[in-house]
């Protein structure tokens, strides 16, 4: 890895001792505000709040955190009974610097502390947006290091863990997978709270206020063309909430014949998300925390060509990119969603 990552590794891989005299920030329940992009952040915040405030965090093992990931990250080999559960109790803490705990007994003598996962959603830290970047990345990176394969491994209800590379399998042969030139546009339109939420990211970023959320062929024409990537397929992932999204892009003469839609047996939430992160060149929308996401472990892993806020200028008509690439961490453009 690159001394970046050699940095990282030594500041934050090193875990702690988990004592009974430090407090210890809890995540349990099975009810979460919001869904997958919010519950990844306020799991990412919740490892952030323990950092900041150099407390300990601990995770029951039937929680919505431990359900949200094992679905996607670090599922538990099939067989072996407790043997398997007890290597997966090891991997799980020395990953995230974490206890898990089994049931209330195991944290009676702690001194705990128990968040709501709208208050976790809600915690903003402190530092510089280089350093949080940093921090909130390695994490990332830990996810990724353990991603679920499809294998014999099952998550905590003991459902068949499916695998996260489903969406890339579905759309490319075996053998060209790895060097499938692609890109992929998130389209979210998040009920009636879309172009609020946009509007108000617009006014901290400076982006368009409506571009993210409509997806003209116009707009991503305007990212693929000046890129090379126009002859490349486009891949869309969705909430399915606005239809005319796909269809303005499948009627577009230029876009249309290039796009792929995931088969509806490969497409699931973990699939989507790798296919995305992997893709050569990612057009998402800035104020959904899923698109978010992406865009965050997209920076994590080293991948560039990631665009969310993008306005167009008014003295030439071309559409450009409006704020950094590290704006997707900053709390005064994101606010909560950094």
């Amino acid at each position: 890895g690159s001394t970046k990552d050699f940095a990282a590794l030594q500041k934050y891989a090193l875990c702690p001792d988990i004592t009974k005299g430090k407090p210890i920030l809890l995540l349990k329940g099975m009810r979460a505000q919001g869904r997958t992009g919010n519950n990844l952040l306020e799991f990412l915040h919740a490892i952030q709040e323990a950092r900041d405030m150099d407390i300990q965090l601990g995770i029951m093992y039937r929680s919505w955190t431990t359900r949200l990931l094992l679905k996607m990250w670090m599922a538990i080999d099939d067989g072996h009974g407790n043997k398997a559960k007890a290597a997966w109790h090891k991997q799980f803490e020395r990953t995230f610097c974490v206890k898990i705990f089994r049931n209330a007994k195991e944290y009676k003598k702690y001194n705990v502390i128990h968040h709501t996962t709208k208050e976790l959603f809600h915690y903003e830290s402190k530092l510089h947006v280089k350093e949080y970047a940093a921090s909130q990345g390695y994490e990332i990176r830990q996810l990724f290091r353990n991603y679920n394969t499809g294998g014999k491994q099952h998550d905590i209800n003991n459902n068949h863990a499916k695998n996260m590379c489903s969406g890339i399998n579905a759309l490319f042969e075996k053998g060209a997978r790895s060097t499938a030139k692609y890109s992929v546009i998130h389209s979210r339109k998040q009920e009636k709270a879309g172009p609020r939420l946009l509007a108000h990211v617009a006014k901290t970023s400076g982006c368009d206020r409506k571009a993210a959320l409509e997806m003209t062929p116009d707009y991503v024409k305007g990212i693929l063309k000046p890129i090379g990537m126009m002859e490349s397929p486009v891949v869309l992932i969705t909430d399915g909430q606005d239809s005319q999204v796909l269809n303005r892009l499948l009627a577009d003469e230029e876009i249309g014949p290039m796009m792929m839609i995931v088969p509806r047996k490969a497409s699931w939430i973990g699939g989507d998300l790798t296919l995305a992160i992997m893709s050569n060149v990612f057009i998402g929308n800035p104020a959904s925390t899923f698109s978010g996401f992406i865009a965050k472990s997209r920076l994590a892993l080293g991948l560039g060509h990631t665009y969310l806020y993008r306005k167009k200028d008014k003295s030439t008509g071309k559409w450009k990119e409006v704020c950094k690439k590290e704006c997707i961490f900053n709390h005064r453009i994101m606010g909560v969603m950094a």
